[in-house]
């Protein structure tokens, strides 16, 4: 048996087909009410869950197309290093050598 899973009224069907099996051993003074409130609850759970994947598809789209526009920039010479690195540039005298420059910096005096 296949179940087309794209479709929202095959899903449900399919679903409290199966909650129908599970409810077998349930009176049926609990059985309809619970199984309302099962299908209630797993509606709302994926459609959160269809807003959040739309949601973060949404923003990897973006970051896609702001990287993809970035590397134009790069590889036609435009942009500055600003955008390349995504943050300010420091003058060399400025900023405060890490402990690692330090050390190298003792290096080559030596």
């Amino acid at each position: 048996m296949t179940v087309d899973l794209q479709n929202a009224e095959a899903r449900k069907t399919y679903l409290s087909a199966k909650l129908d099996d599970l409810m077998d051993g349930i009176s049926d003074s609990y059985g309809t009410v619970l199984m309302d409130e099962l299908i209630s609850r797993l509606e709302r759970t994926v459609s959160e869950f269809n807003e959040e994947v739309g949601s973060l598809m949404g923003q990897l789209k973006e970051n896609s197309e702001r990287r993809d526009e970035l590397m134009e920039k790069i590889k036609s010479g435009t942009a500055d290093e600003t955008e390349e690195t995504g943050a300010e540039a420091e003058p060399e005298a400025d900023r405060e050598m890490s402990a690692w420059e330090k050390r190298l910096e003792a290096l080559d005096k030596k």
